[in-house]
């Protein structure tokens, strides 16, 4: 009986905090993470790691994203993008602005439906999630004649890497294969991606699920 008084006395004192106002704010529980927010980024792909990336960057205080990408959703991507069915044949980079200023309205979220060729955006990172050789290695070029810090994030089966150069790995001529494909591999090379902008920006690395879950890397 005493157990369940206390329990309802508890709920009813932080209900009057709530009521007071005295509450978190949004991004109070990382403040003392000293996480870079005052960044914005040209990323380059939003399948299955650039949705991610843009979507955990405005999660973590990014406000300010370009995406391109020139592609449309199709029924084997819905297996590494949390989406609805209903979002089949729609462009990638309109959706993902869709969802990410779902999340966080008063961001600014430039969508373009096609291929980068270089246009100038002003940002100070490019995010190249593309999955083909000939583009990672005009996307860096880009990069690097526009003064725009460059690193290629990518994954093939389970293997993940974040290079600040363009990396030839993987069994297809000209990138990743196209399977196997897996939300985890992406998401977490996703996550680790928006880590290195916002707090370790010299940081790489190449691993797989294996070696990651056994503690080698």
């Amino acid at each position: 009986m005493f157990g369940k008084a206390k329990s309802v006395f508890t709920n009813m004192f932080e209900i009057n905090l709530y009521k007071k106002g005295d509450k978190m704010g949004l991004y109070d529980r990382q403040k003392t993470l000293n996480l870079n927010k005052n960044q914005s980024l040209l990323i380059v792909g939003t399948g299955g790691i650039g949705f991610w990336v843009c979507k955990f960057a405005v999660m973590s205080g990014i406000n300010k994203i370009y995406a391109f990408d020139d592609d449309v959703i199709e029924e084997h991507n819905l297996n590494r993008l949390d989406l609805p069915i209903s979002f089949l044949g729609e462009n990638k980079a309109e959706v993902t602005k869709r969802i990410c200023t779902k999340l966080r309205p008063d961001i600014t979220f430039i969508s373009m439906p096609y291929k980068y060729n270089g246009q100038q955006t002003d940002t100070d990172w490019l995010v190249d999630c593309t999955d083909k050789l000939k583009a990672q290695e005009e996307n860096q070029k880009f990069a690097k004649e526009s003064g725009t810090k460059y690193f290629k994030a990518g994954y093939d089966g389970e293997s993940f890497s974040l290079h600040n150069i363009v990396a030839e790995w993987g069994e297809a001529v000209d990138g990743y294969t196209i399977v196997p494909s897996w939300v985890v591999p992406a998401v977490i090379i996703a996550a680790l991606a928006v880590a290195k902008i916002m707090k370790y920006p010299e940081a790489e690395i190449a691993t797989n699920l294996s070696n990651l879950l056994k503690g080698k890397f």
